[in-house]
């Protein structure tokens, strides 16, 4: 595991500027105030996100403190610089329940939220994969199915894995693959 964290360390990685305006409008949409413990994680990513070298970051809380919040603000920096977004859960059902959250947030933003799950119709799902691979959909909410050999991503830059513990590293692994630097 050592020496697969200072591989992640030496690769490169895109560098995603802050989006203030698409931050902005995020925000005022919430209906909330961001918690100073949600804005010190989100202080934190911004300052990962903003080099050329890998996030490797665990977001630590309990249910209910704002994790996705936080994940889907971070998202938003990938999206505004024109990159993608892949988000894992380990269930059909968590997934679901982060897939309603980032489309009734990301929808007035005019943001598209892709679906993958193992069980969904083979036309639905190759769809999906027809608008990952070429960037109409800017982020991807699913399961296991998000890392199958047979979907590519058109610039995959950030990859959010709750509850990480539930994959295998290998598993991790070939979802880090499918990212890309870009041209």
């Amino acid at each position: 595991l050592r020496g697969l964290r200072e591989a992640g360390r030496q690769a490169r990685a895109i560098p995603l500027p802050p989006a203030p305006e698409l931050a902005g409008r995020f925000l005022a949409g919430l209906g909330f105030a961001l918690t100073a413990g949600q804005q010190a994680a989100l202080a934190d990513i911004g300052a990962d996100l903003a080099t050329d070298r890998p996030m490797m970051r665990l977001v630590q809380g309990d249910v209910g403190s704002g994790k996705t919040v936080v994940a889907a603000a971070a998202a938003l920096r990938a999206v505004a610089a024109g990159c993608q977004v892949a988000i894992m859960a380990p269930t059909e059902l968590l997934a679901e329940q982060h897939r309603k959250s980032f489309e009734r947030w990301f929808r007035p933003l005019g943001i598209d939220v892709g679906w993958l799950s193992g069980g969904m119709p083979r036309r639905l799902r190759d769809s999906t994969y027809a608008a990952l691979a070429d960037g109409s959909v800017p982020v991807v909410i699913g399961t296991h199915a998000l890392f199958q050999p047979d979907l590519v991503f058109h610039r995959l830059a950030l990859i959010v894995v709750d509850e990480q513990h539930r994959f295998g590293v290998q598993q991790r692994l070939r979802l880090v693959e499918k990212g890309t630097l870009g041209d």
